[in-house]
């Protein structure tokens, strides 16, 4: 089974924080938005707890990767600090993803089949 090596999981880290950052300004600007008064959209929604549940993934992972690795390794700090940028996403997604969920609409229910009946013959 392939395992990859720390400094392998630190690049994709690295990059995966970097798309997240990007998605957490865009979810700030959002959540301002909406507290002027704009109505966000549902989708922005979705994707502000897709990003909420990503980093919470990842910060698993991290946690796994500094548990199994010696406290004197190179990349030991380094994922410290991808640890704590990615609480800090965490924490703004967070705070983007309350204001949101507090001016979402309700979703619009799915159609719903209506069983019908054959009409009752008069002589019955």
């Amino acid at each position: 089974m392939f395992r990859p090596t720390a400094d392998q999981k630190l690049d994709g880290i690295r990059s995966m924080l970097a798309v997240w950052n990007g998605e957490a300004d865009r979810f700030r600007a959002v959540a301002s938005a909406a507290r002027r008064g704009e109505q966000p959209q549902s989708v922005v929604l979705a994707a502000a707890e897709e990003a909420h549940d990503g980093l919470i993934g990842l910060l698993e992972e991290i946690d796994r990767s500094l548990e199994v690795l010696p406290a004197g390794h190179a990349e030991f700090s380094a994922l410290l600090k991808a640890q704590g940028a990615a609480i800090a996403l965490l924490e703004s997604v967070g705070n983007s993803l309350d204001v949101l969920a507090g001016f979402a609409t309700d979703p619009v229910p799915e159609p719903v089949r209506i069983a019908r009946r054959p009409a009752l013959v008069a002589a019955e």
